[in-house]
């Protein structure tokens, strides 16, 4: 029986290039934060931190509990809507849609706000909840014709190895249902794609493809926070954060000959399955200076979570053609692989700044510095003699290609009595080295205050621009790696309750 850590080593390492591909993609996801907490937060664009009173602050600037002059309870239900426009670059495509719907809790928190001993300290807050840190949910579609084949992977992965040699997870199934085919009479391994007629090399066939792409899964941070406000001119606050990770993604990848462009082949079908879950521990400190009545400047440290993770996944594929016996249809299927590592996230440092409008509202501001290169991965829970060699490989990877980035919010609120008007907007920078383009988020909402309890809605829409690519060759060619444009608007509503106790 096959050890299951040789089985994922063999997946997570036979081609280097497109491993570097997909750890960059699983650092920078899963370091890519957009605290939602509660509806007055994410209608200010997140920028509250400087203000506080507000149960996203434990997991952005803990001082921000200080500011709590009575405990309370919240929870946030929110709902949103990921549409998605992909587009097959090479080639005469068109564009396709594809959405998806997913509710979920953004936030559930209790605070606790008492009055020390000391005359100095005015206030002692403790609080402990719930906050959503990210939201994985996303479908992805496209379809389009082009020149190239993911059997060229295939072939570059076989190319010298024998058959009884070949991975268990790409080109060991191509072999299996002759999607890879040995056809010199002297068995020199010698890898040819079965759909391919001899007078074309492998890209030059315009090939009918098209995939589906099913994304679901968060970050969900449980927070234990515990502030103070000394003599109502410095509040003081720190949360020990344990997020929880869980990330799903089902890939289904398809080639056909509608056209009948290719002799023999008719149609394949790869599908990859892959999940992460796992859980952090990080721990956050946070101040805010009360300059005076009007003015308040925050600041806030985030130190790196670090993660135990633990990745699963398999794949199948299976594969139709025409020969002299008529119609053929071949299936294969890998083991399910699993593989157990670390990984650390960056250092996050936050600046903030509150202007207060005497009762008529507020006026805030955050900007975020976040090193990505800081990132880092760790197998060393494994026994592989190679484990350290291929670690510093990755590592090296994250610190070529992706950068730092500032990430700016402002936000605002205007008062008219019991009710509020609020509205905001962010900026992103890229984490990647060679990418300069920004993402954006704009929010509105509304709420409304009375002695024991609060209600608020907000609506926030994120816009956001990849690329992707469904598999990568050593040689990274780009013409025959199928690059594909994807343009993403997030729509999320958000309702939070909140009791005075």
């Amino acid at each position: 029986m096959m050890n299951k850590l040789a089985i994922s080593l063999s997946l997570l390492f036979v081609f280097s290039v497109n491993i570097s591909s997909q750890v960059l993609t699983d650092v920078v996801r899963y370091s890519l934060l957009d605290v939602g907490g509660t509806a007055r937060s994410v209608a200010v664009g997140g920028s509250i931190g400087a203000l506080g009173a507000d149960f996203s602050v434990l997991s952005t600037n803990p001082a921000g509990a200080a500011t709590f002059r009575r405990s309370e309870f919240t929870f946030t239900p929110a709902l949103e809507f990921s549409s998605t426009d992909a587009l097959l670059t090479a080639g005469d495509n068109s564009t396709i849609n594809d959405t998806k719907t997913n509710f979920n809790f953004n936030n559930l928190g209790l605070i606790f706000s008492g009055r020390p001993l000391s005359s100095k300290w005015r206030t002692a807050v403790f609080g402990i909840g719930i906050n959503r840190l990210a939201n994985f949910h996303q479908n992805i579609s496209y379809e389009g014709t082009s020149a190239g084949s993911i059997t060229d992977r295939w072939w570059e992965l076989a190319e010298g190895v024998p058959p009884e040699q070949l991975d268990n997870f790409e080109a060991g199934l191509a072999w299996d249902v002759r999607a890879l085919d040995d056809y010199d009479a002297d068995l020199i391994p010698n890898y040819l794609t079965h759909f391919l007629d001899s007078e074309f090399l492998p890209g030059g066939v315009l090939v009918d493809k098209s995939q589906s792409i099913r994304r679901k899964g968060s970050i969900n941070e449980l927070v234990f926070t515990y502030a103070g406000n000394y003599d109502e001119k410095l509040m003081i606050g720190g949360t020990l954060g344990v997020p929880i990770l869980n990330y799903e993604e089902t890939k289904t990848y398809r080639e056909t000959d509608e056209s009948e462009r290719i002799n023999q082949f008719d149609e394949l079908e790869f599908s990859e399955r892959f999940t992460t879950r796992g859980a952090g521990i990080n721990f956050k400190l946070g101040l805010i200076y009360r300059m005076s009545q009007m003015v308040r400047l925050g600041a806030a440290i985030h130190t790196p979570t670090s993660y135990g993770l633990e990745d699963t996944f398999s794949t199948d594929l299976s594969y139709r053609f025409e020969d002299n016996a008529g119609t053929q249809r071949f299936e294969s299927a890998s083991p399910e692989g699993t593989f157990e590592y670390r990984m650390r996230t960056p250092w996050r440092f936050i600046t903030s700044g509150g202007f207060i409008i005497s009762k008529q509202g507020f006026i805030s501001a955050e900007i975020e510095y976040v090193d990505y290169t800081n990132a880092r991965l760790n197998f060393n829970r494994t026994s592989n003699p190679n484990d350290v060699e291929r670690e510093d490989e990755l590592n090296g990877e994250i610190n070529n290609q992706l950068n730092s980035a500032l990430n700016f919010r402002f936000g605002g609120e205007y008062a008219i009595e019991s009710f509020r008007l609020r509205g905001g907007f962010a900026l992103n920078s890229s984490p990647y080295e060679n990418i300069t383009e920004r993402n954006g988020s704009l929010s509105l909402g509304a709420g409304y205050r009375a002695e024991n309890f609060f209600i608020d809605l907000a609506y926030k829409r994120l816009s956001s621009q990849a690329e992707y690519r469904p598999y990568l060759l050593s040689t990274g060619n780009i013409d025959i790696e199928q690059p594909v444009d994807i343009d993403e608007n997030r729509d999320r509503f958000l309702l939070t309750f909140g009791f005075k106790l």
